[in-house]
């Protein structure tokens, strides 16, 4: 029996796995941990610890056990039994078992099924396509399902002439399903491209080059420009930006399926990186197509809630003009100061790179009043305002745009600027006094009777804008802002409510919370899981359903007819005046 033909899938290269070292795949749909003991074995696992769930690619290879990041467990090499648990030192070890799945390592690759019937080794059925030395190429990764990677380079193969020493006329191809054998009839080189089916919208294409002669730099660097070209020919089908450098992305849509509703975009889905872009020295721009191929829902203003390489979970404001519906554009700041999210967007959110996310209910909307909108944006707080911007020139209404920044290259997004015909007015450079001074003419100088006023950007410059627009005479439901977080010399908000009881409504749980503990942290620590971000009540990632209690609000996510209501909190710095508390969850 065929080797290819039994199921097996290459779903990396032997390079990938270097001792000590834990490598995430996925290989139709299912995350996958692979990882090489130290006797030079590999494992391929579900991408999961059993206890709670945390992806074990974030977790350590101690050389015979791979070890959970998030409570410590330790899982065998081989067998994938649990060995170790630290809460439990001295107690039998747990009777939990990591998922397996066949794999072998062959000819500088790692292949592995997902289907354990018939799970012997069959790694004699493997046949290379010549006995020539062999080296692997760079992988690639594709935003289009397997098959239709296989159409395009099979249209596209005598690009790949140069990369087999071949005339372009002389290259023959030939087909086993997802594997892909190049060679010319005047040279004996050979190159066999793996696709590997991810998921049913995306791909990664391995290749092993076979030649009688050192694989040159140049030839590496060759096939490396001819697959991005190769494969980037279906952006002229996708509905992404121009503006984006796309490496890859899906060739179609079709109009018969399903769309999803905007309650449906409020559920988790997963996003693949098809672009990047640095927009300034400290701002890059992603762009992430749903794997699903969803048509999105964009409201301007809001933000997607991210689950970071790192498995930090962070919001960034969408940057989607009215037609781009085919994937997420945001706008990420590498903050100095970053507790994890945004240094992992910038070194680890490659192309190809999967990514949870999740669309909230939009706190941050344009008014329907028929008023003009006086966006003011400061730095990375552009990103929510420039959507507004795209939006409202596309729907013919009046806008005034006024855009602070520190110099000409800090203006983030400016191609999109230019492309959108954004009629914008630009701040550089201002000083402490002289933004004062700035803002104050502009609001005075704005008729709040004609006028709203959307300001988002660092918190001194939104705290100024929304003082200054009191002044001015605007009401405070025409002020609408948007915090990225609290100012840096901001203490996090305090919890000032005294020793309270929880009550979980959905399963009767009790547990106290003492005074001045925050009460994210007390659900936390009784087993109550709460998703959690900034920890600030900024981002709105904590925000939880009150069935019944005396709120102490401390946020500056919640509006105020949502604090009024006394049916939200956000648990991360808000708590409980009542005796009792009962969440709805």
């Amino acid at each position: 029996m065929d080797f290819f033909n039994q199921g097996w899938q290459a779903v990396a290269c032997s390079e990938d796995l270097p001792l000590r070292h834990v490598y995430q795949a996925q290989l139709l749909g299912q995350e996958l941990a692979l990882w090489r003991d130290d006797s030079g074995a590999v494992n391929a696992w579900e991408n999961r610890c059993p206890h709670r769930g945390l992806r074990l690619s974030l977790g350590v290879n101690t050389g015979d056990q791979l070890k959970c990041q998030y409570h410590g467990w330790k899982y065998e090499t081989g067998s994938g039994r649990c060995l170790f648990v630290p809460a439990h030192r001295n107690a039998t070890p747990s009777t939990a078992c990591v998922r397996q799945y066949p794999c072998v390592e062959i000819d500088g690759l790692v292949f592995v099924k997902l289907d354990k019937s018939d799970e012997a080794q069959t790694s004699n059925d493997y046949q290379p396509p010549t006995r020539l030395p062999s080296t692997n190429l760079r992988s690639t990764p594709a935003a289009m399902a397997a098959d239709v990677a296989v159409r395009t380079i099979m249209q596209a193969r005598q690009s790949l002439a140069p990369v087999i020493a071949a005339q372009a006329d002389s290259v023959e191809i030939q087909a086993n399903g997802l594997i892909l054998d190049l060679g010319g009839t005047e040279t004996p080189d050979k190159l066999r491209l793996f696709v590997q089916p991810e998921s049913a919208t995306t791909s990664v294409v391995h290749a092993r080059l076979y030649t009688a002669t050192q694989t040159s730099f140049a030839r590496k660097v060759a096939f490396i420009h001819v697959m991005e070209e190769l494969l980037s020919l279906a952006e002229q089908c996708t509905g992404l930006s121009q503006n984006a450098k796309i490496i890859a992305t899906d060739t179609g849509h079709s109009s018969a399926q399903p769309q999803p509703t905007e309650s449906d975009s409020r559920k988790p889905f997963t996003c693949t990186v098809v672009a990047r872009e640095i927009e300034t020295p400290d701002i890059t721009s992603f762009w992430l197509k749903p794997d699903d191929d969803r048509a999105l829902i964009i409201d301007p203003g809001m933000h997607a809630s991210v689950v970071t390489p790192a498995g930090f979970t962070r919001q960034y404001s969408v940057v989607n003009a009215p037609d781009e519906d085919r994937a997420l554009v945001i706008g990420v700041k590498n903050e100095p100061d970053s507790r994890g999210g945004s240094r992992s967007m910038h070194l680890d959110a490659a192309i190809g790179t999967k990514l949870q996310v999740t669309l909230p209910a939009n706190q941050f909307r344009l008014n329907s009043d028929g008023r003009t909108a006086l966006l003011i944006a400061g730095g990375v707080g552009v990103t929510p305002l420039l959507s507004m911007a795209l939006h409202l020139q596309q729907a013919g209404r009046p806008y005034k745009f006024h855009y602070l920044a520190r110099s000409t290259e800090h203006l983030a997004f400016a191609e999109r600027l230019r492309n959108g015909d954004i009629s914008y007015v630009p701040h550089l450079g201002l000083s402490v006094d002289d933004t004062r001074q700035t803002l104050y003419h502009l609001l005075q100088d704005t008729d709040p009777a004609t006028h709203d006023i959307y300001v988002c950007g660092p918190q001194p410059m939104i705290d100024l804008v929304i003082s200054l627009a009191n002044e001015a005479g605007f009401p405070v439901e025409q002020i609408n802002f948007e915090y990225f977080g609290l100012a840096t010399n901001s203490s996090k908000p305090s919890v000032t409510s005294g020793v309270y009881q929880v009550i979980i409504k959905s399963t009767g749980k009790r547990f106290s919370v003492e005074a001045g503990k925050p009460l994210l942290q007390a659900c936390l620590e009784n087993g109550v899981n709460i998703d959690y971000s900034c920890e600030q009540g900024v981002c709105g990632a904590c925000i939880t359903k009150v069935d019944d209690g005396e709120l102490v609000h401390s946020d500056v996510y919640l509006s105020s007819k949502e604090k009024e209501s006394g049916k939200l909190i956000m648990p991360c710095v808000s708590g409980c005046t009542s005796k009792t508390l009962t969440l709805d969850i």
